[in-house]
């Protein structure tokens, strides 16, 4: 399995891998994107910084700035398992990112449930939503999944700072409503003690922490899978190319 550094995806997972403290480099596959592709589940285009365009259809024809290119049987079958697997790997991203989500309503829900408290930890799933809103919004549009060049060039910038808010978002609004509903539950049965308040604290947090690294490790190995099919697209890319010299100035991946 090629563990090189994978910056396709990475943002998108951050919310549970990271919460969890563990800045995993996943799958580590060196892909990097070169020129903008856009899919909406049929359709691939390729967009140069220059504004020329490459459209590969649903019926899979090819069209270069809009005019087509003939293409022999041959191209077309190659052309064909290039567009469907580009529509198929690529945006698992984004699938990954919400089973990492669910994941992490679920842990919420565990600990609700063990506090007998449905709504103490609401205001943690919209604070983590939102969160994962924000950052899958970098890569939609129109419904379409977008993937830009220079999205990826200040990659360990962007990964630092998700890093950073993710953890902020999740400690902040996770423990406080911890600590509020261990309050709450106390003086119903009998009484605040500050001792005993710090102990179930601590436990909670060590419970947090074993389930999360039991979620990370499965979605590491998630991950690890999607950065082997975006290797795999990537070389079909380049035999794609060999076949249909025309493409060779539209390179998505870079290797």
């Amino acid at each position: 399995m090629n563990k090189h550094k994978n910056k396709i995806g990475c943002s998108l997972l951050l919310g549970t891998l990271l919460m969890s403290g563990q800045a995993m480099a996943i799958g580590q596959c060196g892909v990097d994107i070169k020129n903008e592709v856009h899919l909406d589940g049929e359709q691939v285009e390729i967009v140069k910084a220059s504004s020329s365009k490459v459209l590969i259809d649903e019926d899979n024809n090819l069209f270069i700035n809009g005019k087509p290119i003939e293409l022999n049987q041959l191209q077309k079958e190659a052309l064909e398992s290039y567009r469907e697997n580009m529509n198929k790997y690529v945006p698992k991203a984004k699938e990954l990112a919400e089973h990492g989500l669910e994941l992490t309503n679920d842990l919420i829900d565990d600990v609700s449930e063990s506090f007998d408290n449905s709504d103490a930890f609401q205001n943690v799933k919209q604070a983590v939503a939102e969160f994962f809103t924000d950052v899958e919004s970098r890569y939609e549009r129109n419904g379409e999944f977008v993937l830009k060049s220079e999205a990826f060039s200040s990659f360990m910038d962007n990964w630092e700072q998700d890093v950073a808010k993710a953890k902020e978002v999740f400690n902040k609004e996770f423990f406080s409503s911890a600590f509020t509903a261990l309050q709450e539950k106390m003086s119903e049965e009998g009484g605040l003690n500050l001792t005993e308040l710090s102990k179930q604290m601590d436990e909670l947090k060590t419970r947090m922490s074993d389930t999360m690294k039991q979620q990370s490790d499965s979605l590491k190995q998630q991950a690890e899978d999607y950065c082997d099919s975006l290797n795999d697209v990537a070389q079909e890319e380049q035999e794609l190319q060999n076949k249909i010299p025309e493409l060779k100035d539209y390179q998505v991946f870079t290797i």
